[in-house]
């Protein structure tokens, strides 16, 4: 994945057009639950307007913020402190956030973008719909009003539903809106790289954060991971979740056992109080089992505790290879310049209008959360069906 993510780093270093008196910059609307410090709006739309780092690279960003609409303002939001440095102006509803004039018979988007990020994560019986597939509807329906697209992204799970989550992506391809969506995980390069062209046997991506909050992440880790499989995905046949009793599973090697323990003993921030594995394990360990279609073995490991949240875990076993790839993410902290990499992206895709990854990526990702939430909920019942057989080509940059 490291091999992959650095290629595509490299040529979007080489695409991305600079900011210069003949070239605007390409205005992007942001339909936020709310952008408050450290927020997501906040440490993406702070380097859209300012610039970013790459690793040791500095860019300048041809793509700004134009708009902002927030559905939830907090009593910390920087909103007012941001449109009075930047002029971004400050809108209340979506149609005004991309047209020039709401109010006209024939309307024209003002802008070159749009950007949708609330924090969503998976349900409970008790949360309320967050409103990203609002925001989505309500910007498809401006499309069809002024019968113009422009590429929309959507930050991390494409929606708290899976049916929800499909039915965006299906209405973005039905009007060929460019559409891309996910984490930013999948976007840092991996330490070390992993194997390229090789398809693993089974591959597994672990966290130490609650799984409601961060299974997100973990299946983009996966699915991007997998991606180095081939050119093109089939998609997923079942998820499973099994929590502790992964470790008692009669075929667990045949489910990566050893990748999950030689993954946990290679962590790099290892907690000296961490709880013993598994029997230190609570009822909060999730381990999702993923059966892809063409028959590749996938696994979601979220363990709370036993090493830090910042670190991410991948590693797979190969063929014919006597022992397994391990590899890892930390993310850093303020000034969170990981988030780098994934701007870079989105500027590609602002300024070029094609999508770097499939969308399809985060909704196969989505769906593998959430189907794996509902496989808990219903006592590890093994969950199949024909909205999981995503297909979709995988992205391959000019080397």
């Amino acid at each position: 994945m490291r091999l992959a993510a650095l290629a595509l780093i490299c040529v979007l270093a080489a695409t991305a057009p600079g900011l210069g008196a003949s070239t605007p910059a390409k205005r992007v609307a942001f339909l936020v639950d709310s952008w408050y410090p450290v927020s997501h709006a906040d440490v993406i739309g702070s380097r859209l307007l300012q610039g970013y780092r790459m690793g040791n690279q500095t860019f300048a960003s041809p793509v700004t913020v134009a708009t902002v609409y927030e559905i939830a303002p907090r009593p910390d939001s920087l909103a007012r402190q941001i449109a009075a440095r930047h002029g971004v102006r400050l809108v209340t509803s979506v149609a005004d956030a991309l047209l020039d004039d709401q109010r006209s018979a024939q309307p024209r988007l003002a802008v070159d973008g749009v950007l949708i990020m609330v924090r969503t994560p998976l349900p409970t019986n008790t949360e309320p719909d967050p409103g990203q597939s609002r925001l989505f509807k309500e910007t498809m329906a401006v499309f069809d009003r002024t019968g113009s697209r422009v590429p929309v992204f959507i930050d991390k799970n494409l929606a708290a539903t899976w049916d929800d989550s499909q039915m965006m992506v299906a209405e973005g391809t039905r009007r060929g809106v460019p559409m891309m969506a996910g984490s930013v995980v999948p976007w840092i390069p991996l330490e070390p790289p992993p194997p390229a062209g090789r398809r693993p046997l089974v591959a597994v991506a672990v966290a130490a954060a609650p799984y409601h909050l961060y299974a997100i992440h973990v299946a983009e880790l996966l699915q991007g991971f997998l991606e180095t499989r081939g050119a093109q995905e089939t998609g997923v046949a079942s998820v499973r979740e099994v929590g502790r009793g992964f470790w008692t599973l009669p075929d667990r090697d045949r489910w990566g056992g050893d990748v999950l323990d030689a993954l946990l003993a290679s962590a790099r921030t290892k907690n000296p109080r961490a709880p013993r594995v598994p029997d230190g394990l609570g009822q909060e360990a999730y381990v999702v089992l993923v059966q892809y279609v063409d028959g590749t073995r996938g696994v979601l490991a979220l363990v709370t505790r036993v090493f830090d949240d910042s670190e991410f875990l991948v590693g797979a076993r190969y063929e014919g290879q006597a022992t397994p790839y391990l590899a890892s993410v930390i993310l850093g902290g303020a000034p969170y310049d990981h988030f780098g990499y994934l701007v870079h992206g989105l500027v590609q895709f602002f300024t070029t209008g094609r999508p770097v990854v499939a969308a399809e990526r985060t909704l196969l990702s989505t769906g593998i959360s959430l189907l794996g939430l509902r496989s808990r909920q219903s006592g590890g019942q093994v969950i199949t069906g024909p909205g999981l057989t995503v297909s979709y080509t995988v992205s391959r940059p000019v080397r």
